[in-house]
């Protein structure tokens, strides 16, 4: 994460936490449930930005004998907490709307279309300032705001509606979407962490490419026992045991693999050389 995007998680706790209490008050005068479940999801990203600076200091915790990795996987659980979170807060709103289904209170209109309005300029500033961050704490943050958005757009239409024609359906209706639309992204980050935390191979690297550039290296026989994942720094790492035809050519191979390497976006490569030879199924090697 970069140094703005440190200052802009800060930024935008501040400035969502003191928007929230406002947003629940709104939603609770104008008696508006989409506007309080946009205030709800609005309190679920306070906690995911407390939670989001948290683990981005645990992260920052250097490295020692019993952590060789490092604290960095700290965002990513944080990242899948989040994800959950969302689901939490989906569920919560599918309970409320069913319950509104069947008996509809009034709704004040007019509230709703101005805190709603206010909501959504708030988040699509927060939105700005996340935007771009690889980092995948940091996306899970712009996920809750992103579904927050959608919340305050969704609180804007059921105003305008009830304040046009009186139909206080469309305020459960619209909260339904918004359910559906944060479901979604909780599935797409819960998804991507445990992928991450199971060392899953990265979706922006390719196995098999990787596999080819590297075989099709003038020395080299074999690429096997290979190993893609990404380092808790956020950057993509392989190991794998190189076989080649000589082992003098290895000093002059290794500085090309690697190469070859960094053009995928690897930037951390441990390569183990093997001798045609070697049976790597076995473990020995053959007598010549």
């Amino acid at each position: 994460m970069s140094h703005n995007h440190h200052h802009s998680l800060n930024a935008a706790f501040w400035l969502t936490a003191a928007f929230a209490v406002v947003e629940l008050a709104g939603g609770l005068m104008a008696n508006s449930l989409a506007l309080l479940a946009d205030a709800g999801h609005m309190i679920s990203d306070v906690v995911a930005l407390a939670l989001a600076m948290l683990a981005r200091a645990i992260a920052a915790r250097p490295a020692h004998a019993q952590m060789t990795y490092g604290y960095g996987r700290a965002k990513v659980l944080a990242a899948q907490f989040n994800g959950m979170a969302l689901w939490f807060l989906s569920g919560w709103i599918v309970w409320e709307a069913i319950g509104r289904l069947s008996n509809p209170p009034l709704v004040q209109g007019a509230l709703v279309i101005w805190v709603a309005t206010a909501g959504l300029l708030i988040n699509l500033i927060i939105m700005r300032w996340l935007h771009g961050s690889h980092d995948i704490n940091t996306r899970a943050v712009y996920w809750h705001v992103l579904g927050d958005a959608l919340g305050s757009i969704a609180a804007i239409i059921a105003g305008l509606v009830i304040l046009l024609s009186g139909w206080m359906l469309i305020d459960p209706i619209l909260s339904f979407l918004v359910a559906i639309i944060l479901a979604w992204g909780g599935w797409r980050l819960v998804r991507e962490t445990t992928l991450e935390l199971m060392v899953a191979v990265p979706k922006d690297v390719d196995y098999n490419t990787v596999k080819n550039l590297i075989q099709a290296v003038e020395g080299v026989s074999d690429m096997h026992h290979i190993h893609l994942w990404r380092l808790p720094i956020g950057k993509l790492a392989v190991s794998a045991h190189i076989q080649i035809h000589h082992m003098e050519q290895w000093p002059k191979l290794l500085p090309v693999l690697i190469q070859i390497l960094k053009s995928q976006n690897i930037e951390h490569a441990t390569l183990q050389p093997e001798l045609k030879c070697y049976d790597h199924k076995s473990g020995l090697g053959k007598m010549q």
